[in-house]
């Protein structure tokens, strides 16, 4: 008992000293291993098991290498891999990738990713509540540097109260293939946001599921 108060304070106090709030809601970085590939969610402090489906274009169902990055929580990810097309567009449908997320508790979020894009100079973010038929605009052909080395991308949503405190949120990247096609890969894809008192518990015993690992 005593640790579990000891660990809720902390996440009280790391709450309070961050200005934004900021926590983590979600991570996949595709596998630690390069030998190993993995679209699970490595990751989470939400209701459920947020899911990612990666598809269209040439896919690589292997990933490829990736990029290290340490997580809002603090956490360093190994290079490991990331998700990959060979080609993001062919004869059938273009790459794209559908985020889906339950935000109750939760509210300014944030997505970020790094991304390794060898033509591709832009993309598509939208989202949608509670399965709606129509997506709605995030941001709209987002020009991204298409010289094959690793940059990062973030997007601060706080202004989208839509998606905030909702069972059934989803984001969608599309669009990549405006000017040409190849390879693109992404890594270390975050959502963060700012936890109400329930979502606080839930970091607590995220924390607290990690030590029992530990000791085991």
């Amino acid at each position: 008992m005593r640790k579990v108060i000891v660990l809720l304070a902390l996440v009280f106090l790391a709450v309070l000293v961050n200005p934004t709030g900021a926590a983590l809601m979600a991570i996949w970085d595709f596998g630690a291993s390069s030998a190993y590939y993995t679209e699970n969610v490595t990751a989470e402090n939400v209701i459920g098991v947020p899911t990612l489906v990666v598809s269209g274009g040439e896919k690589d169902t292997n990933g490829k290498d990736g990029i290290a990055y340490i997580d809002a929580a603090g956490v360093h990810h190994d290079a490991g891999q990331g998700a990959a097309w060979n080609d993001v567009r062919v004869s059938g449908p273009d790459a794209e990738w559908i985020l889906t997320i339950n935000t109750t508790g939760w509210t300014d979020i944030s997505i970020r990713w790094d991304y390794r894009s060898e033509e591709t100079p832009s993309f598509d973010l939208h989202y949608r509540v509670g399965g709606a038929t129509v997506w709605s605009d995030v941001l709209a052909d987002w020009p991204i540097t298409a010289d094959d080395a690793w940059h990062s991308f973030s997007c601060d949503m706080s202004y989208l109260s839509a998606i905030e405190g909702q069972p059934i949120v989803e984001f969608r990247v599309e669009d990549m293939e405006l000017a040409g096609n190849g390879r693109f890969i992404f890594d270390n894809l975050e959502l963060t946001g700012v936890p109400e008192p329930c979502s606080i518990a839930l970091l607590a015993l995220g924390g607290i599921g990690l030590m029992s690992k530990r000791r085991a």
